[in-house]
């Protein structure tokens, strides 16, 4: 008989979570307050049994639950109104949702607010449906939810109003089959595939193992869903599929004859199974067997140790009991203490280590390898690759599901930056910041962004994984720009950005749809230039002048009425007021006067001096300072008319006589001569 074990058996992340944390609970409970379980914590005899050896009592509902006392939410999530409830009677509430669930439950409450009907691919009646439909209560919105692609003819609203989800634990390969059935009616940005991607790799795996078993083991409860799909998917393979949840079970399938000697065994199990009964399990088969796990041929001996809490790539909890200047030392409750180096805690300078050290902290660790030597084992343990390796899980599942997630912008690179999300890197090339042209990266360092993952391959045993905060921008505009081109109107406002500048303009973004402000429209001076008055980047209100849906172009107003130099002018300069300003330019017919920045008058050549001039330079000069009267306004023409004349005349200066100056040069005549 040969056995193998599928890696991915046992606890997933949020039930590990989830029990783990229910544990400490009972360690830190002092008695004043009950201990509660809303729901069973995980569909597991075994666990739900040790938690009310514990001090746990189970409610079914919110309702149950004393007030004042330690609820634990389970990984299937609850229902809104419950935990506004819990609450109400000033509960402790230990939200141990699973980050999966957690994640659809925003995805519906997001969607029913906007109106969308919803489907879920799931078991009606499942605690973790039941809290996922929870979010659409009070948004009018309608929900089905299905077991097979058929079960799509009895949905009772247009599935083009929808949005399909699945249940963390659904198969993989039916979900599949409904969304082929409804990919030419629900637009694909609508599909998300929320299974979770720890049961989704499980079922692939035991899919695997099941074809080439002669029989199949499946550990865990029948009231899991998780388990019965694992369970299906054997049966689906192999004929001699045996759904188990204690070693005894095993035992009397051997003995029976149901298990044969010469079979090849395939064991996985439930991700709400805990590794006790995995281990009692495997114990119950025949010692001298060997065991094949993960490909490799074993001793039954190691098989257990690969299942036991602490070997190589495990994640497990342990206390902080010491620190040198190269490691700090876990007790991992191995005979051995595991060691993290020291520059884990170096590089975060929010964790206290000697506060640590001193109240013997509890951590949660990855065991990165395992060494026996003659001084003992030597355990090598990391909390940084617990981060990354739930990063990673979190960043591919974003990556199916293409949901956005936020990274923060540690370093330049070539041609780009990297994004770093729970200590995985993330490549952004520098055509995927913005829309626009990114002329400086360092700019972004620092800054956290909003990114869609494009790419996740780990092809070749090295991970590579690409994003785009651009795809995000656009989408945005997208949407933005059909609210826009569905109100639209002559005369309204918008407050825009200056996108770019040109000689003829300036192209402003109203919010998803550019608008361009012609020259003659910026200024009330003849001669501005775009870049006189805006600047790429500035926020300005402009308003809509005209447009046209089908060219899909905008002409946009900016400069105002009031700040026109006509505007009242006939109230601010009344004809007979006096007026001063200077002389800007002359002409065959008269000369300009600026009354004000832009705002010239025209005062004829008849009304500048009391004498009739043949030419305005015979009195004026550019720059002289003149005080005149406003005779004319003609607002509708821009034309103000001014005279001189009528308050001062200035009058050109002319030459004396010629005669007079030859008398004067004269010499004077004698007596004599006069005689």
């Amino acid at each position: 008989m040969k056995v193998t074990i599928a890696k991915s058996s046992g606890f997933c992340f949020g039930v590990r979570n989830a029990v783990s944390a229910a544990n400490n609970a009972v360690t830190e409970h002092s008695g004043n307050r009950k201990l509660v379980m809303l729901g069973e914590i995980v569909h597991n005899k075994y666990v739900v049994d040790k938690l009310i050896e514990g001090g746990f009592e189970i409610a079914d509902s919110a309702e149950e639950c004393p007030p004042d006392s330690v609820v634990i939410i389970r990984a299937h999530g609850v229902t809104p109104a419950e935990i506004a409830l819990l609450k109400a009677k000033n509960c402790d509430i230990r939200d141990l949702t699973c980050p999966f669930v957690s994640k659809i439950h925003k995805i519906v409450r997001e969607n029913a607010q906007n109106g969308m009907n919803i489907i879920i691919a799931g078991t009606k009646g499942h605690p973790e449906v039941t809290g996922i439909l929870g979010e659409t209560e009070g948004t009018g919105v309608k929900c089905a939810v299905i077991k097979a692609p058929e079960d799509l003819e009895n949905v009772d609203f247009p599935l083009e109003s929808a949005i399909l989800i699945s249940q963390t634990t659904f198969s993989s390969e039916i979900f599949k089959k409904i969304c082929q059935t409804v990919k030419n009616k629900i637009e694909k940005y609508n599909v998300f595939d929320t299974i979770c991607i720890t049961t989704e790799s499980r079922q692939k795996e035991a899919a695997s193992l099941s074809e080439v078993s002669d029989s199949m083991i499946v550990i865990g409860s029948a009231h899991s869903s998780n388990t019965t799909k694992l369970l299906d998917i054997c049966k689906g393979r192999c004929a001699r599929t045996f759904l188990v949840n204690s070693g005894t079970e095993v035992k009397c399938l051997i003995s029976e004859g149901k298990i044969l000697p010469d079979d090849r065994v395939g064991i996985t199990a439930g991700a709400s199974t805990p590794e006790a009964i995995i281990l009692e399990v495997v114990q119950q088969m025949n010692e001298e067997e060997k065991i094949t796990n993960q490909g490799f041929d074993t001793e039954f001996a190691n098989a257990v140790d690969l299942i036991a809490q602490v070997r190589r790539g495990a994640v497990v909890k342990g206390t902080i009991t010491s620190a040198d200047d190269d490691y700090v030392y876990v007790d991992v409750h191995d005979k051995s203490e595991g060691r993290i180096s020291r520059k884990e805690f170096d590089s975060d300078p929010d964790f206290d280590l000697d506060k640590a050290v001193a109240e013997h902290s509890e951590v949660t660790v990855k065991v990165r390898s395992i060494k026996n030597s003659d001084q003992g084992k030597e355990i090598i343990l990391s909390m940084n690759d617990v981060v990354s390796e739930q990063g990673k899980a979190e960043i591919e599942e974003a990556y199916k599901n293409k949901t956005p997630i936020e990274v923060k912008i540690t370093r330049t690179v070539k041609d780009g930056v990297i994004g770093s999300y729970k200590g995985v890197d993330i490549y952004i090339h520098r055509t995927q910041i913005k829309t626009g042209e990114v002329k400086d990266l360092e700019a972004y360092v620092g800054q956290t962004l909003e990114i869609v993952v494009t790419k996740f391959d780990t092809e070749k045993g090295r991970l590579r994984i690409s994003g785009s905060h651009r795809i995000i921008v656009s989408e945005e505009r997208r949407k933005k720009s059909a609210e826009i081109w569905d109100n639209i109107e002559e005369g309204k406002h918008y407050t825009g950005v200056v996108r770019s500048l040109v000689d003829f303009g300036a192209f402003i973004d109203i919010g998803g749809v550019d608008g361009l402000v012609h020259v003659s429209e910026l200024s009330w001076s003849r001669n501005a230039k775009p870049s006189d008055v805006l600047k790429v980047g500035q926020e300005v209100d402009v308003y809509v002048k005209n447009f046209d849906k089908e060219t899909k172009k905008i002409s946009l107003g900016y400069k105002k009425l009031e700040d026109d130099p006509y505007y009242n002018i006939e109230e601010r300069m009344p004809i007979g007021c006096i007026v001063q300003g200077t002389v800007v330019r002359l002409t065959k017919f008269g000369a300009f006067v600026q009354l004000e920045p832009d705002l010239d008058a025209l005062c004829h050549v008849s009304q500048i001096s009391s004498r009739r001039l043949e030419k305005p330079e015979d009195a004026l000069s550019v720059g002289q300072v003149v005080q005149a009267k406003v005779i004319k306004i003609e607002p509708d023409e821009r034309r103000i008319s001014i005279s001189i004349k009528e308050v001062a005349p200035i009058d050109p200066v002319e030459d004396e006589p010629a005669y007079e100056e030859a008398a004067e040069e004269a010499p004077a005549e004698s007596a004599d001569e006069q005689a």
